[in-house]
């Protein structure tokens, strides 16, 4: 798909420099215009021709993924952000019942988001809100949203409050009948309930099972309103202090689930000091030699407090050999290394682009590292550029901050600096996403 793409922006692009370089003849000679025209009409006529032959293409490809997924696989998970390992107890890509079951080392260790934890543990067991109430986890991936989430799933004071828990995890790719099924078998001990076909049976099963219920529900990496409007009437409201926890990397769909006042939840990065502890965790110790800690220091503020990254890195050493330069190869190409390991993760944001926005995604590929970038400037770049086209009488500039705008909502790019009025002075980027914004464009 991704070299069909480039194919057809390659179109896109002789057809415009073709049909740019007749039209400056046409101002520069004095010949026929009807010849001109022929000569237009000629180059529309190749386009048209190639973009038919694309089309037919684009539809080989996708009838030859739908038919190779197969029924079978169009399950819920296609990549977990929560570095669990593989559990027997996962079926049909689902993440099925016990969620507890299949925790990793690395949830029993999280380090820092402590004031988070905190706080989403009061909004959820607080006596004063009876209503059903959903609380919201937002942050890009690999933040440790599902990781925060599963610690208070499992808390004491979560699983003696709520009557019935229940996990589903989402992604990019669902099915209604499946998130049903799954939230049923972890509130039902009968199996037969979750394998019907039927939406508005399982729907009406899991209301049964819910209803007059102290539940908590946790709907992990959710991509899309649609995802949430279609499992949302299946929670009844009986005032008795039910609650919803979700996860998203989409601030739109953080708001939209919480839209009646409800909480929303920022995922921060870890400070040094929780770095380094995250880093220590992995390694189950805290004791260094001198050489070793001061590169595992480097790796560690390499990283940027993404627990993610910190993470992959520090099993990555932890299965290296204690040599001062093998450890310092890794040191050297910790982003690299690192990075190709989180990319399945990050990628992920990146591929749910709108066209446009890929394009001005790339183009902070052009930046240095770590440089906060004037948001005025970038916007008359973009602009300059060429990336938009005129929407609802709307200026270039306004329809390209638009743009800013949802990138930062998708936790693509960080916001750095913020005039008075809350208004995004400079915009940076993790240095994990200008990685995987050099490679991207190195492939267009």
């Amino acid at each position: 798909m991704k070299d069909l793409e480039a194919e057809i922006r390659d179109v896109a692009f002789q057809a415009e420099e073709r049909i740019e370089k007749e039209l400056s003849s046409i101002y520069l000679q004095s010949s026929s215009i009807e010849a001109w025209l022929l000569r237009l009409h000629g180059i529309f006529k190749q386009a048209v021709k190639q973009t038919n032959y694309l089309k037919k293409k684009f539809i080989k490809i996708k009838t030859e993924k739908q038919i190779a997924k197969g029924p079978s696989q169009r399950g819920l998970l296609l990549g977990s952000t929560s570095l669990q390992p593989a559990d027997p107890e996962r079926e049909n890509n689902i993440t099925v019942s016990k969620f507890y079951k299949s925790a990793s080392k690395f949830d029993s260790r999280m380090v820092g988001c402590d004031k988070e934890f905190k706080t989403i543990l009061d909004k959820l067991t607080q006596q004063s809100t009876e209503q059903l109430q959903v609380v919201s986890i937002v942050g890009m991936g690999g933040i440790g949203k599902t990781t925060l989430t599963g610690k208070v799933y499992k808390d004491p004071s979560i699983t003696s409050h709520f009557y019935k828990q229940a996990w589903v995890t989402v992604s990019q790719e669902y099915t209604v009948g499946k998130m049903l099924g799954c939230l049923i078998g972890c509130v039902s001990e009968s199996s037969d309930e979750q394998s019907s076909n039927d939406q508005g049976r399982l729907a009406e099963t899991l209301r049964k099972r819910l209803k007059d219920q102290r539940y908590l529900i946790v709907i992990d990496d959710i991509w899309s309103k649609e995802a949430w409007d279609s499992v949302q009437r299946c929670f009844p409201d009986d005032n008795n202090g039910s609650r919803i926890l979700l996860t998203s990397r989409l601030r739109e769909v953080a708001e939209y689930a919480a839209s009646l006042g409800n909480s929303i939840i920022n995922m921060p990065f870890l400070d040094v000091t929780e770095s380094w502890n995250l880093y220590c965790s992995v390694f189950g110790k805290t004791e260094f030699l001198l050489v070793f800690e001061q590169i595992g220091r480097d790796i560690v503020k390499k990283c940027k407090g993404l627990p993610l990254a910190i993470t992959l890195v520090a099993s990555l050493l932890s299965k290296t050999e204690e040599n001062v330069q093998k450890w310092k190869n890794v040191a050297e190409s910790v982003i690299g290394d690192s990075n190709e390991a989180c990319s399945s993760v990050l990628s992920l944001s990146y591929n749910q682009l709108p066209h446009p926005s890929k394009a001005c995604f790339l183009y902070f590929g052009v930046f240095p590292e770590d440089y906060e970038i004037p948001v005025k400037k970038l916007v008359k770049l973009w602009v300059a550029e060429g990336f938009f086209g005129a929407v609802n009488n709307k200026n270039l500039e306004e329809v390209a901050m638009e743009c800013l705008q949802d990138l930062v909502d998708r936790s693509l790019v960080l916001i750095g600096k913020q005039s008075y009025n809350c208004k995004i002075k400079t915009i940076r980027m993790h240095d994990l996403l200008r990685d995987l914004c050099l490679r991207e464009a190195r492939c267009c």
